[in-house]
């Protein structure tokens, strides 16, 4: 059994590192600017579209949004690296990936053989939270030269 903040979570046999970013929390001035423009323009469309059209546009807003407003669950196992959010999970196999990434954020797990236009959509993204190095150590175990 792994802890995860205040959940309590049961762990994979093959888990090797799992944490948790909430961006909203870490940053509750862009978190106060986010909702007011996401309020600004679902009152704006309210009066353009009517009450379907605001709650599309808030819908749409928050949607795009969703990695900064809520917590994000990362995980490394031995056969794959994954994030978890909302309503979205993305995941790579270890023998998928290609190419790796690291700034100052975190580290991009890339399937693509090199650079490319389609690099944003692609793979997965594993932000650091006070980790750096042990996610980085986790992946060059996983992946050794290639990252």
């Amino acid at each position: 059994m792994t802890q995860l903040g205040t959940q309590t979570c049961f762990a994979a046999p093959d888990l090797i590192l799992r944490w948790r970013v909430h961006l909203a929390s870490e940053h509750p001035g862009k978190l106060l600017c986010s909702l007011g423009l996401a309020a600004l323009a679902s009152a704006a469309a309210y009066h353009a579209l009517g009450p379907l059209g605001s709650a599309a546009v808030a819908l749409a807003l928050i949607g795009s949004l969703a990695d900064f407003l809520f917590p994000v669950t990362y995980e490394i196992t031995a056969h794959r690296a994954a994030c978890r959010m909302l309503i979205k999970r993305a995941e790579i196999e270890w023998r998928s990936v290609r190419r790796c990434y690291v700034d100052q954020a975190g580290v991009k797990l890339s399937p693509l053989e090199g650079p490319s236009r389609l690099e944003a959509f692609r793979g997965v993204y594993l932000r650091f939270n006070g980790n750096r190095e042990q996610v980085i150590d986790a992946v060059h175990a996983m992946k050794g030269d290639q990252c």
